[in-house]
C-alpha cells in the first residue's frame, strides 16, 4: 500500500478530478490524501477521504471579489498572472509549510502543475514527487504554440519554428513571474536555485500524468518521456450542493433542452451571459436547463416553464438527456459533455477554455464565439449552425463511442501505484 498526497488548487474542474483519483486509489487498496484550499474540505470529506488545508481559505466568493483573475488577454495570460500575484504569491510560504506537514509520511507527493509550491515542499522533504494535470496545454511542444490561434499553422518546419519562438517568450515571462517568488521560498528552505521555476514539472524529468485521452489529446512527438496519458478521469458526485432530483423532474417534463452553464470558474463573473443565452435558446424553440454554478449573487431568468435554473446537478447524470450545450469550455465541462456525445457551442474567457475550445472546434463536435462578442444575436446564429448541421452531432458521437471503452481512471492508478512503490 502506498501512501499519496494528491495536492490542488483552483475550482471544480481541477478538486473534482482529485477526488475520482483519490477513490480510485482507496479502492485499489493506497492511502490517499487530498490537499488543496480549506474552503473545499467539507467536500472531500464528505466523501470519506483524508483531507489536509493547504494556504489560506479561499473559496469563491473571494476570487468573485477580483474578477480580473478571468481576463483572457494574452491568451489569459494576464488573468492568470493576477491570480497569483494577487493571491498565491502572498501566501508562498504557507502553502509550502502546509504541504510540507501533508505530506511528511507520504511516498509519493503529486500535484497540479500551478501549484508551485508543491516541489519546494517534495524537495525539502526529499519524497518523490510528480504532476498530475487535466489540461495538456502547460507542455512545450512545437506542435502548438502556447496561446491558442483559430488558425492551426500546421506541422511543417516553418510552422514548428514559430511555435518554438513562441514557447520561448512565454518561458520568459514566465520566468520573470515565478521565478524570482518560487526561488525566495527555496531559499528560506536551503534549496538551491531553478530557472524557469514554472516549468520545473516538467524540465526536472518528474512523472507528469496527463489525464486526457488520446482520442481527443494527439501526444505530440516531441514531449518528453516522463509525460504520460493516462484518459480521462471524471468525477461529479458534489452531493453538498447538487439538485439533481430537480434536475431530473424538469427532464422529464419535455423534450430534452439546451444545457447551458459556466462550469465554477467563469461563474464568478457571469455577467449578462446566462440571460442571453437562455434567450437564444427559446428563441430557437428549445427549453434550457442552466446549472448556474456558485454565482456571487442570485441570478436572474425568466419566469417561465421552459427554463429551470439550478447551481449544480452532475453533468454524468443529465447531459446525455440534454440537445447540445452552451458552455464556457472549462477541461471538466467539456470532457463531461464529450462522454455524453453532445454537440457544444463554446463561449471561452480565460485560463485554459480558450485552448479547449480551439481543440473542440478542430475536432468537429464544437463552435465557438468569443466571450467579449457573445450577445444574443450572436448566440442564435452560432447555436442554429451548431444544430442545424448533423455533422456536430455525428461527431461528437462518434468521439463518445471511442472514450466509453476507455478506463483513465484504472490507468492513472496503475501508474502512481508503480510510481509510489518503495
Amino acid at each position: 500500500m502506498a501512501r499519496v498526497v494528491l495536492a490542488t488548487m483552483g475550482s471544480w474542474g481541477d478538486i473534482f478530478p482529485a477526488i475520482g483519483l483519490a477513490e480510485g486509489l482507496v479502492a485499489a487498496g493506497h492511502d490517499a490524501r487530498i490537499a488543496a484550499s480549506p474552503a473545499y474540505g467539507e467536500l472531500v470529506q464528505s466523501e470519506q477521504l483524508s483531507f489536509a488545508a493547504i494556504g489560506p481559505r479561499l473559496g469563491f466568493e473571494d476570487y468573485a471579489r477580483d474578477p480580473k483573475i478571468l481576463s483572457g488577454r494574452l491568451g489569459g495570460f494576464v488573468g492568470f498572472a493576477h491570480l497569483f500575484r494577487r493571491f498565491i504569491f502572498p501566501a508562498l510560504d504557507r502553502y509550502v509549510d502546509d504541504l510540507v506537514q501533508a505530506a511528511r509520511e507520504a511516498d509519493l507527493l503529486l500535484a497540479h502543475p500551478a501549484l508551485v509550491a508543491a516541489p519546494v515542499a517534495a524537495e525539502h522533504l526529499r519524497i518523490r514527487w510528480g504532476t498530475f494535470s487535466v489540461f495538456p496545454g502547460l507542455i512545450p511542444t512545437a506542435y502548438a504554440p502556447p496561446a491558442p490561434t483559430r488558425f492551426s499553422l500546421g506541422s511543417g518546419p516553418g510552422a514548428r519554428a514559430l511555435h518554438r519562438a513562441a514557447w520561448s517568450a512565454a518561458r520568459f515571462n514566465m520566468a520573470r513571474l515565478f521565478d524570482a517568488p518560487v526561488n525566495r521560498a527555496r531559499r528560506r528552505l536551503g534549496l538551491s536555485r531553478v530557472s524557469n521555476a514554472f516549468f520545473w514539472p516538467v524540465d526536472s524529468g518528474r512523472p507528469y500524468l496527463v489525464m486526457a485521452s488520446p482520442a481527443v489529446i494527439r501526444r505530440p512527438t516531441d514531449w518528453p518521456h516522463n509525460v504520460l496519458l493516462t484518459g480521462f478521469v471524471i468525477w461529479d458526485g458534489a452531493k453538498s450542493v447538487s439538485e439533481l432530483d430537480v434536475a431530473q423532474a424538469f427532464l422529464d417534463a419535455g423534450e430534452p433542452p439546451i444545457l447551458v452553464t459556466l462550469g465554477a470558474s467563469s461563474a464568478l463573473d457571469p455577467q449578462d451571459f446566462y440571460r442571453q443565452a437562455v434567450a437564444a435558446v427559446l428563441r430557437l424553440g428549445y427549453r434550457a436547463l442552466v446549472l448556474t454554478g456558485p454565482t456571487p449573487g442570485p441570478v436572474e431568468l425568466p419566469q417561465d416553464p421552459r427554463i429551470l435554473g439550478v447551481q449544480f446537478a452532475p453533468l454524468s447524470a443529465v447531459a446525455s438527456r440534454c440537445h447540445a450545450a452552451i458552455h464556457h469550455g472549462g477541461v471538466g465541462t467539456t470532457v463531461a459533455l464529450l462522454k455524453a456525445g453532445l454537440p457544444q457551442l463554446i463561449v471561452p474567457r480565460g485560463f485554459d477554455q480558450p485552448q479547449s475550445s480551439v481543440r473542440m472546434v478542430r475536432l468537429g463536435v464544437a463552435r465557438s464565439l468569443t466571450w467579449r462578442r457573445a450577445n444574443t444575436t450572436r448566440l442564435t446564429a452560432e447555436l442554429r449552425g451548431l444544430l442545424e448541421d448533423s455533422g456536430y452531432r455525428r461527431r461528437a458521437g462518434e468521439l463518445r463511442a471511442r472514450l466509453i471503452g476507455e478506463d483513465g481512471l484504472g490507468s492513472a492508478v496503475r501508474r502512481i501505484g508503480l510510481l509510489a512503490r518503495p
